[in-house]
């Protein structure tokens, strides 16, 4: 790359934390333009297709292939799982052995995204045979329009085999910004195909009514937004020299120690897509429940691109380097700096969630999901989900920490404590009944986080010292949580009566407003590092003080 080292842990300690952070913020913003493009999807889906078995059935069978990307090929796990081996050889000047171990990767998870197609056509119209809360007639049509939505929809997962290969390779370089933004343009195509199906078959259509024609323009057009998803991801591998043209390298020793990580990272993701998956079925017993359980996990997983994952992927690089060199202690600082930031920005998020659940919920649903019973199932999902955030998170950067490190089956057995924990709460809601059912699903996932976030931090074994400052860097910042989430209720509730939706969302503006001020200030007064280590990677600062670096 020009004009930049090719070894990522060049620099000071101070150079570094700056680096990282800057690098994590221009992750976030790219991120931030794709995930609320995300959300605007699932929106438009809500106000097209209603809450109607028919808006269950199009939501459930278009999640199951980036499901499966995440439990067959470990999705951003795996991806991020591919960056060490990458960056062994970068580092080395060997920039041809990388590119050659990215193409026999390549070759095997398009092998595995191949083996997964069949499978899952036959799966999901069996899922939702079974959980169906539909009378007989509907229970059959949404059958039949889930065996051909999922047909035409399947293929979209060899699609995202090219960009968990692709996003690696980018992230290897240290080029973040496209591996970002690029899901934008799926999201767009997305959100073009609903139009058209909103201007030629209209809105709110129950399962039992919808034709061929429709279920052909869902399908067909939402597998060619991944296809031009995946082309951009696979240009911007491209661009970094690495043209991914599949290698069938199996006899490569490389590819063997990597695919046995893999397995145990595909693993791992595969537990928390079978979570995800379990409260889609779930909540499939309720017309328009997936829709609702999906918008609120929209928002539960923006933090999480806006905060986690930039900060995870700007770290891991240095990371890698820090354990392949032998510098233990400056990994382990590393490590619990971006701990901290980390629960910086997700817990207010959390908090914001939950206090807001319900404006929020007004804010984000229109057309056909505006009916009150739509978004107090909304407002169910969003509150139950909210303290989950803080847990994903630290799940995320924990992880890939831990991977960092050549440590696969800490995470693992973290996880699989975590979805033990997820299951077992949410097979509570079906003795629960009403929309109240979908709040205990999604209690069931945020459990689940927190639990797993538990396990993952303190098996990173960082120190006592490191550890006591993360402890009360996340006591602070509870502190300033809460104190903003009292000032935003109070803020939102003022207007909570009044019938205009206008003064509504105005309302909800205010509130994050003076939550952030009330946060940030109450942050600035306890003098906390994170604070001036974000204002230094701004550049308000022209220099973060030392006080920054732990």
């Amino acid at each position: 790359m020009k004009g930049r080292s090719t070894n990522p842990a060049v620099g000071s300690d101070s150079d570094e934390a700056l680096e990282t952070t800057r690098d994590s913020l221009r992750v976030a913003v790219w991120t931030a333009v794709s995930r609320i493009s995300g959300l605007v999807r699932v929106m438009v889906i809500a106000a097209v297709l209603g809450p109607t078995f028919l808006g269950n059935t199009y939501q459930f069978a278009n999640s199951v292939p980036n499901l499966v990307y995440y439990g067959l090929l470990g999705g951003s796990l795996v991806s991020s799982l591919l960056v060490p081996a990458f960056v062994r050889h970068l580092s080395a000047g060997r920039p041809d052995v990388a590119a050659a171990l990215a193409r026999d990767l390549f070759g095997c998870a398009v092998c595995a995204a191949a083996v997964a197609v069949p499978l899952i056509i036959v799966v999901v119209p069996l899922a939702l045979r079974l959980t169906s809360g539909g009378d007989a007639h509907e229970a059959h049509a949404q059958v039949g329009a889930a065996t051909w939505l999922i047909v035409l929809l399947a293929p979209q997962i060899v699609c995202y085999a090219v960009v968990a290969c692709a996003v690696a390779v980018m992230n290897a370089h240290r080029r973040f910004a496209l591996a970002a933004a690029a899901p934008l343009i799926e999201n767009l195509g997305s959100i073009a195909v609903l139009v058209l199906v909103w201007t030629r078959y209209g809105s709110g259509r129950e399962v039992t009514a919808v034709g061929g024609g429709e279920i052909a323009l869902l399908g067909v057009g939402t597998t060619a937004a991944v296809l031009l998803h995946a082309a951009v991801q696979w240009y911007g591998a491209r661009r970094c020299g690495v043209t991914l043209v599949p290698r069938f390298g199996w006899r490569n020793p490389q590819v063997r120690v990597v695919a046995k990580r893999g397995a145990a990272a595909a693993a791992q993701a595969g537990l928390w897509a079978v979570q995800l998956l379990v409260a889609l079925a779930l909540s499939n017993r309720f017309a328009g429940g997936v829709v609702a359980v999906l918008i609120a996990s929209n928002f539960l997983f923006l933090p999480i691109a806006l905060v986690a994952t930039p900060i995870a992927l700007s770290t891991l690089p240095r990371l890698a380097a820090h354990h392949v060199e032998g510098r233990r202690e400056a990994y382990a600082a590393a490590t619990a700096r971006a701990l901290r930031l980390t629960v910086f920005v997700a817990a207010p998020a959390g908090v914001g969630y939950l206090v807001l659940a319900g404006p929020l919920a007004r804010a984000v649903t229109f057309g056909t999901a505006a009916a009150s019973d739509a978004r107090t199932l909304v407002t169910w999902s969003l509150g139950g989900l909210a303290l989950g955030v803080i847990g994903l998170a630290l799940c995320t950067v924990a992880t890939y920490a831990h991977y960092a490190r050549d440590e696969v089956l800490v995470p693992l057995r973290s996880t699989l404590v975590q979805a033990g924990v997820a299951i077992a709460v949410m097979s509570c809601s079906l003795a629960v009944p009403g929309g109240a059912a979908l709040a205990v699903i999604c209690v069931g996932l945020a459990a689940g986080a927190l639990v797993g976030a538990t396990l993952q931090v303190w098996q990173l074994r960082l120190g006592r010292t490191l550890m006591q400052e993360f402890f009360r860097s996340a006591a602070r910042t509870a502190v300033c949580a809460l104190v903003m989430g009292g000032a935003s209720w109070a803020c939102v509730h003022t207007f909570a009566s009044s019938a205009s939706r206008l003064a509504q969302l105005g309302s909800l503006a205010l509130a994050v407003l003076v939550g952030a001020v009330v946060y940030f200030a109450g942050q600035r007064v306890a003098r906390a590092p994170e604070l001036t280590l974000l204002a230094g990677s701004l550049g308000i600062h022209r220099r973060a003080p030392q006080a920054a670096t732990p």
